[in-house]
């Protein structure tokens, strides 16, 4: 008589301990959860941000922007173009 009750006892220890385990992995899942959602929110903002940065980026290294940007510094573009007239001798034949 005292084996089935050995058994018994054993067994209900078992699923005490094994519920105590689940318990302890679910609240580690959903903590893990938590961090893993706010790692994911701010991975979305980073891309957000580095959109905006890289279209910044395009728009201050276009070439419209630039020659303004140059107009407001004072920089002007030449009114007339500098050409040399005639071709002049490299070397004089002896």
């Amino acid at each position: 008589m005292k084996k089935p009750a050995l058994i018994i006892g054993s067994l209900i220890i078992l699923v005490l301990v094994l519920s105590v385990v689940r318990i302890f992995i679910s609240n580690q899942v959903a903590t893990s959860g938590v961090v893993l959602g706010k790692i994911q929110t701010e991975a979305a903002s980073l891309k957000t941000e580095n959109t905006l940065l890289a279209e910044k980026l395009y728009t201050k290294s276009a070439l419209t922007s630039i020659d303004s940007e140059a107009e407001n510094m004072g920089y002007v573009t030449p009114k007339s173009d500098f050409v040399l007239s005639g071709q002049v001798p490299v070397a004089y034949k002896q």
